[in-house]
């Protein structure tokens, strides 16, 4: 299983100096497997902030709105339940293109979940640009989540050293050019919302 150490920083972070996921696994897919890599840390004065990164010179970015169907864009995305000890509630996933949209929604599965907004809840901010990596073309993305919208959706947002959450990390581009489907930690099938594959994370 796949196991990532999330580190709780004080201040502004040191990103070179911090762990990083790789998307390794892919899937119907043999001639498209773009290097994507990402960082997760935990933001002791906003919450927790994902940074992803695909080495893609033309991500294909049609859509613009919250909750558009990202997925069908070159996209890259973080699945999380942040606390597993509570498998009713579910995990809350966020999808983002390079025109910094995103769909967020939480929920226990594929067919049992809902954006956030429809909660009354905000829907967390993205930051993405393109921009050189080692002298490749590449596109980044980065949004918090912030401990309150965490504190709505679970009740709690208490994260000591040690807690363990559950997660997967993903690129896929349902609609481009060459499609391709790729994760973090090893599925049993093309289906993201296969919480049961997820890998851990442990707050260090």
């Amino acid at each position: 299983m796949s196991v990532y150490t999330v580190k709780r920083i004080t201040g502004t972070p040191d990103y070179k100096n911090l762990p990083v996921f790789e998307i390794k696994n892919f899937y119907k897919t043999d001639n498209y497997k773009p290097v994507t890599k990402g960082i997760l840390i935990l933001r002791e004065d906003a919450g927790f902030e994902i940074t992803m990164w695909s080495l893609e010179a033309n991500p294909r970015a049609i859509y613009h709105n919250p909750n558009d169907l990202i997925h069908t864009d070159s996209c890259m995305e973080a699945f999380i339940n942040f606390y597993p000890e509570m498998p009713e509630l579910g995990y809350l996933n966020v999808e983002m293109n390079v025109n910094a949209a995103s769909k967020v929604s939480f929920g226990t599965g594929r067919h049992t979940r809902n954006d956030v907004v429809k909660r009354n809840l905000p829907h967390p901010a993205v930051f993405a640009e393109k921009l050189e990596i080692d002298g490749s073309p590449a596109w980044r993305v980065k949004t918090i989540i912030k401990f309150e919208l965490i504190q709505a959706l679970y009740g709690r947002s208490d994260f000591s050293k040690g807690h363990s959450m559950r997660a997967n990390f993903y690129k896929c581009g349902d609609q481009t050019d060459l499609p391709h489907w790729g994760t973090w930690s090893p599925i049993g099938g093309l289906d993201f919302h296969s919480p049961e594959y997820f890998g851990n994370l442990v707050i260090d």
